[in-house]
């Protein structure tokens, strides 16, 4: 059966994330940026749109000198906040996480994923398992985001790069080659400016002319572990598996509504079969919880909450249905816009065996 890896990467993340919240940013120039505090200009960008991109500034540079090239441009200046961004990164992971086998988050705005099991190593159905990830990212969040498939993480990366913005790369087995060869060897993982140097020293600058590089040349001058990698790399074989993420700190479901309402007995209601799935979660991972927080996600995408934290760690049904109409309660006295979806998320999490022995602390048995 063919090995299906995929790659996901939410494009201009955080700079796209604020023109969401903020529709008017779409037409203009915009940076995150991750101010030091030294001067009001003093740090680096840290995300760019493509409009920002188009007129010279990007990742890394410096935030004085992008507003240079920015100066009357009507470009939006913004400061990174990193709790927003994983906020929606979180969501989109946990969507995903249902629709793959297995899920390896490598960052705040990518990850790998495998489809070689649901899909019996069929590349059409999984094109359209991607297409149905892009899809549920660009309607629940506004969001595009970028995809690569192929046999291997590295094929699956370079994908994604080739799709940019907002496509998907199909690359099958019988057509790697094809795909690979004619790249920069720059494109691969782990190639830097010091490998790449050496690989010019003996005449390679394409994928391809690496994949004809006898693997006794590459140990000579890489190790053998790095150039069996390389070689492996170029010729679209490397076999890393994809990892499924660290163990979880936090289980949530978000569902969107039937239709945009302030009614936290309405919101509550369409919210019943994720909360039982959080509660299912919590039974088959043998866990106990101490933070519950509602979620609401208004009808101008923005995100409000409301947490509980309990004394002891629970993992009562009844309880977790108690505490979020509770937060519903007050979640929807504090906005001033409709919710359009709302979810639910348990976090503070303790063994099963602890909360049994707390348990028994309090209501002694005999």
């Amino acid at each position: 059966m063919e090995r299906i890896i995929g790659h996901l990467d939410l494009d201009y993340f955080y700079a796209q994330v604020e023109e969401v919240e903020n529709p008017s940013l779409k037409e203009r120039p915009v940076i995150v940026c991750v101010f030091s505090g030294r001067t009001e200009d003093s740090g680096v960008v840290s995300t760019a749109n493509y409009r920002a991109r188009e007129l010279g500034a990007h990742s890394g540079m410096p935030i004085a000198l992008a507003k240079k090239k920015l100066d009357g441009k009507n470009a939006a200046v913004i400061k990174m906040d990193h709790e927003k961004y994983e906020v929606v990164s979180n969501r989109i992971m946990e969507d995903i996480a249902q629709k793959v086998d297995t899920l390896e988050p490598t960052g705040i705005d990518e990850a790998f994923f495998d489809l070689t099991t649901s899909t019996g190593g069929d590349y059409a159905k999984a094109g359209k398992t991607a297409e149905a990830i892009k899809e549920s990212i660009l309607n629940n969040e506004h969001l595009t985001c970028s995809v690569g498939l192929g046999r291997s993480k590295v094929v699956a990366k370079l994908g994604s790069d080739t799709a940019k913005p907002g496509g998907l790369k199909v690359v099958k087995p019988e057509t790697t080659m094809a795909f690979l060869n004619p790249l920069l060897v720059t494109k691969l993982y782990g190639v830097g400016p010091k490998t790449a140097s050496t690989l010019e020293e003996m005449r390679v600058k394409t994928v391809g002319d690496l994949a004809r590089i006898d693997l006794s040349k590459l140990d000579q001058r890489f190790g053998r572990k790095f150039g069996a990698y390389l070689l492996a790399a170029a010729k679209g074989e490397d076999d890393d598996p994809v990892r499924a993420g660290l163990e979880p700190t936090q289980f949530s479901r978000i569902v969107t509504l039937k239709r945009d309402t302030r009614d936290p007995g309405e919101a509550f209601d369409q919210l019943v079969a994720g909360i039982e799935y959080v509660h299912g979660k919590l039974v088959s991972s043998g866990k106990s919880f101490r933070t519950v927080t509602a979620i609401g996600i208004l009808s101008d995408l923005s995100t409000k909450t409301k947490s509980k934290t309990f004394e002891t760690p629970i993992n009562d049904a009844a309880r977790l249905r108690e505490s979020a109409r509770s937060l519903f309660d007050e979640l929807s006295g504090v906005v001033d816009k409709d919710f359009r979806r709302v979810g639910l998320r348990v976090s503070g999490f303790t063994g099963i065996e602890d909360q049994t022995s707390l348990s028994e602390f309090l209501h002694p048995v005999g």
